[in-house]
């Protein structure tokens, strides 16, 4: 593409996901490639997040997607993720093959992120039990509809086709994605200004659960129960001089509440713009999640920023080969700092094992470095077509 594609428009097609977004803003961050980008947001989505530092605009129809395509000829359109945009509701299946077929008619290069790591094939064997809720019934297109598992053979048929459309595309990775012998090309980005900035001194602790997480641990705990142990981890907090934050469910955040009141060193919320929340994760002392894989774990992760988990997280436990993928990408083949949410949480420990934050951070972004830089992996992706 050349000189002619360093003054092209670069459109990015978002999810629903907290994940989708936080990587393209990762993507763009202090990069020049963000004056030249659009950000497409579910209207919801849109109006949550507010003004981003890079162009957005709401989208609720393939009409929509395409009026923007049309008004900006984009050099590249990336789908954040294609993988989900049918299981979420955002498009028909059929709307999607038209959405790539008619970018392709434009002369668009297309690009899908890949929440699963390459594994996507192998949600059709995944046992997912019908109340567990997650990114594997999102995938299978049992979301948002709120429906039992369905028949085995509706999900393997949704899976079937939504691969068979997505993997004639190249695939964009925030993390290292070693080209497989077979399937699609595989583009894996760094962004080194994300990194080494200077953070805030704070005594905030940082709670994070996603809607499938808190739906997988009310069915393993039972919802009250798994409140008082939230509760808990809240009050243990308080109780060493920090301040706590819970990001959750509006139903988590509710019955929070009434274990709280107006506690002045407690904030509970329910929904977070994506500015507020990354200022939170990366000013906070300590952050904790129920799932080992989110982008905000890995951004703080390779910040040397401690982060800990209460539990592998729902997509995690039912399908393993993502769980190996992301291992060996993520966290470079170290274990997460895994923490059994039953035994008290002590600051000193805690922070005593700031050191090995430290050390992860260094060997990640050591490795990570070698990674093209944005621009260069949006030129790939037009480069491959």
């Amino acid at each position: 593409m050349g000189e002619a594609y360093d003054m092209a428009n670069v459109l990015f097609v978002v999810d629903n996901d907290f994940g989708a977004l936080g990587t393209v803003m990762y993507l763009l961050h202090g990069q020049p490639l963000a004056q030249r980008s659009t950000l497409l947001l579910p209207s919801a989505a849109h109006a949550l997040h507010g003004a981003l530092a890079v162009a957005s605009r709401p989208y609720a129809s393939l009409g929509d997607i395409l009026q923007v395509v049309e008004a900006e000829s984009p050099a590249a359109v990336v789908l954040c993720s294609g993988y989900l945009l049918a299981s979420q509701g955002l498009l028909t299946l059929r709307e999607v093959r038209s959405l790539v077929r008619e970018l392709r008619r434009r002369g668009c290069a297309v690009a899908t992120s890949d929440p699963f790591l390459g594994t996507y094939r192998r949600v059709a064997q995944a046992k997912v039990p019908s109340k567990s809720g997650g990114i594997l019934e999102a995938a299978a297109g049992l979301w948002p509809n709120g429906a039992a598992f369905l028949h085995a053979m509706r999900v393997r048929r949704h899976v079937h086709e939504v691969a068979g459309v997505m993997e004639g595309l190249a695939h964009l990775y925030p993390v290292q994605a070693p080209q497989a012998p077979a399937g699609p090309r595989r583009i894996s980005f760094f962004n080194a200004r994300y990194f080494g900035r200077p953070r805030a001194a704070s005594r905030e602790w940082l709670f994070v659960l996603a809607k499938f997480d808190f739906e997988y641990q009310q069915a393993a705990h039972g919802r009250q129960r798994f409140i008082e142990l939230v509760a808990a981890k809240l009050r243990e907090a308080l109780s060493q001089g920090r301040r706590a934050t819970f990001i959750g469910p509006a139903a988590a955040v509710e019955a929070l509440r009434a274990h709280f009141g107006p506690e002045p060193g407690v904030t509970l919320l329910p929904a977070c713009p994506f500015a507020e929340f990354e200022r939170r994760l990366l000013d906070a002392q300590a952050a904790f999640y129920w799932q080992v894989f989110s982008t905000s774990t890995f951004l703080r992760l390779w910040n040397g920023l401690p982060v800990f988990f209460f539990d592998a997280g729902h997509a995690s436990r039912l399908l393993r080969p993502m769980y190996d993928a992301g291992i060996a990408s993520d966290y470079m083949g170290r274990p997460p700092a895994m923490l059994d949410i039953a035994q008290p949480l002590d600051a000193g420990t805690l922070m005593a094992r700031s050191g090995e934050f430290a050390d992860i951070a260094n060997a990640a972004l050591a490795r990570l470095k070698a990674l093209p830089a944005p621009e260069e992996a949006i030129r790939e992706i037009v480069r491959s077509g």
